[in-house]
Formats: C-alpha cells, structure tokens, sequence
C-alpha cells in the first residue's frame, strides 16, 4: 500500500504509531491469504483506534466485506 496518509486523530507517540502500523501490514497480508475476515477485524480494530482509516486501507475493509468469488463453473 506504501506510505501511510495519516488520518487526523493518527496518535503522536512513535511507539504507538508502530504498533497500529503492524495491524495494517497484517491487514494486508491476512488479506492475501484469504483470511479475509481476519483482516477486515484487523482494520476494524485500527478504525476503533485512531477513528478512521487511511483511504487505501478503507478500500482494503471494503474488499474484504464482500462475498468471496466463486471460480470454475459447477
């Protein structure tokens, strides 16, 4: 997703902007393994924290609260 737009209430202290920047990363890599609702509880937990979440991650939620795809016919 690379740099984070920081949302206005994205918290001062580094230490804390560390940690809410390692549920993000873990968002993304839940995401890829099709853990999606893992993710989305992840983003979920951020959103809780700071009030709001970056834009790419917001789209990122958006993702992972729609069905799954289906492949191949049946």
């Amino acid at each position: 997703m690379g740099a984070i737009t920081q949302p206005p209430s994205w918290p001062s202290d580094p230490g804390h902007r560390e940690a809410i920047d390692t549920l993000l990363v873990m968002a993304e890599a839940e995401e890829r393994w099709g853990e999606r609702r893992r993710a989305a509880d992840l983003l979920d937990n951020v959103e809780r924290i700071v009030g709001a979440l970056p834009r790419p991650y917001a789209h990122l939620r958006r993702r992972t609260r729609r069905p799954p795809r289906r492949h191949g016919g049946g």
